[in-house]
């Protein structure tokens, strides 16, 4: 276990002090806040909250996801190409870590993206919440990115270092665009409104929103993004396996 957690620091080390990583994951989602806040008006009333801090919540799902994508899809990839992977397999480390520590440490760094967000919104857009409104939201916010950081880690094991990060970028825009991050769902043509409902990006921010609204999170979205953890996790076992096969072939 000793050399599970030595490993898996050197992960979370490793992503926190890549200068570009830092830049994408947390850069992003601030940056798009203050640019789009003002597309309405901050206190204008919004799902059951002001705008200000429903583009929050979405800002800050934002973040969460492009953090766990770029943590576990990028990096895998170019892991792979180098020899890394197969280095690994030499240490006395068990085959499983390798796997179980990428989307554990690409959990792990989505915690400081959300907290960054929702600094931004406080001192810059006067977001005000009670103090347990704010710890719910950023906890319920970072547990929930688990899907995120299994659909990069399969994302690492299916792509080449040289199409993994646009593979990335397309995914996150996509199912932010989708999922009605960047725009109030209620405001997407109906067809995308109920596409938006089978999205996890979807399904992530809609349990911030109805906190910030002064509801419990949905089980209907709790329930949806498990399955998604679920489906992307067994995914990725089925990719690792099939790459041991060939390595140990």
């Amino acid at each position: 276990m000793t050399g599970l957690g030595t490993y898996l620091r050197f992960e979370v080390l490793r992503l926190m002090r890549n200068f570009r990583y830092l830049a994408i994951t947390v850069g992003f989602p601030v940056v798009f806040y203050i640019l789009f806040l003002h597309d309405e008006h901050p206190a204008t009333r919004i799902a059951g909250t002001t705008w200000r801090t429903y583009f929050m919540v979405s800002m800050a799902s934002f973040g969460a996801m492009v953090a766990a994508l770029n943590a576990g899809g990028t990096r895998l990839a170019a892991e792979r190409a180098s020899g890394w992977t197969r280095q690994l397999r030499v240490t006395p480390l068990p085959g499983w870590s390798y796997v179980s520590t990428k989307v554990v440490a690409s959990v792990v760094v989505v915690l400081p993206v959300v907290c960054v967000v929702e600094l931004t919104a406080w001192l810059l857009a006067g977001v005000r919440l009670g103090i347990g409104t704010w710890a719910a939201l950023t906890a319920v916010l970072w547990v929930s990115a688990v899907p995120f950081a299994a659909l990069g880690v399969l994302v690492g094991f299916v792509a080449s270092s040289e199409t993994a990060y646009p593979l990335v970028t397309a995914l996150m825009f996509l199912l932010s665009f989708f999922g009605g991050l960047f725009s109030p769902v209620k405001a997407l043509p109906a067809v995308l409104r109920h596409i938006a409902t089978f999205l996890p990006s979807y399904r992530h921010a809609a349990l911030g929103w109805k906190l910030v609204a002064g509801h419990a999170p949905g089980l209907a979205d709790a329930g949806a993004l498990v399955a998604y953890a679920a489906v992307f996790g067994l995914a990725v076992i089925w990719r690792h396996r099939v790459e041991e096969c060939r390595a140990f072939a």
